[in-house]
C-alpha cells in the first residue's frame, strides 16, 4: 500500500494548482479577458494538468508499478471531486462529467506510468 506521506505533496501540488488556476482564470473572466466557452476549456485544462502533474510527481516517489499508482491517485480525487460536486453545487452525474473523469483517469494514468519511468532513468543514470 502507498504510504500517506508519499501521496501528501503530489496531492498538495495538485490542490495548490486547482486554487492557483482557478483563481487567474477566474480573475481573467471577471474582467473580460476571456470569454465564457474559454473559461470552461481553461478550468477543464487546469483540472486535466493538476492531476497530471501530482500523478507524475507520485510515480516518481512510488516502489509500485506507475499504472496502480495512477489508479489509486486518481481514485482518491474522483471521490473527493465527486463528494464536492454532490455536496456544494448539488449536481448529478452527466454524460459530460463521466467523459471528463474518463479523460482525468487517462492523465493520471499517463502521469504516474511517465514518473516511474523517469525514476527508472534516474536511477540507471
Amino acid at each position: 500500500m502507498i504510504k500517506i506521506k508519499k501521496i501528501l505533496f503530489p496531492s498538495l501540488y495538485t490542490i495548490g494548482i486547482i486554487l492557483f488556476g482557478t483563481l487567474i482564470v477566474s480573475i481573467l473572466y471577471y474582467f473580460n479577458i476571456v470569454g465564457e466557452k474559454i473559461n470552461q476549456i481553461l478550468i477543464y485544462l487546469i483540472g486535466i494538468i493538476s492531476i497530471f502533474t501530482g500523478s507524475l510527481m507520485l510515480g516518481k516517489k512510488t516502489s509500485k508499478k506507475g499504472l496502480i499508482t495512477g489508479l489509486i491517485y486518481f481514485g482518491i480525487f474522483i471521490i473527493l471531486f465527486t463528494l464536492i460536486n454532490a455536496v456544494s453545487f448539488k449536481t448529478s452525474f452527466s454524460f459530460k462529467m463521466i467523459i471528463y473523469y474518463a479523460v482525468l483517469l487517462l492523465f493520471s494514468l499517463l502521469g504516474s506510468i511517465t514518473g516511474k519511468n523517469m525514476q527508472i532513468i534516474e536511477k540507471n543514470n
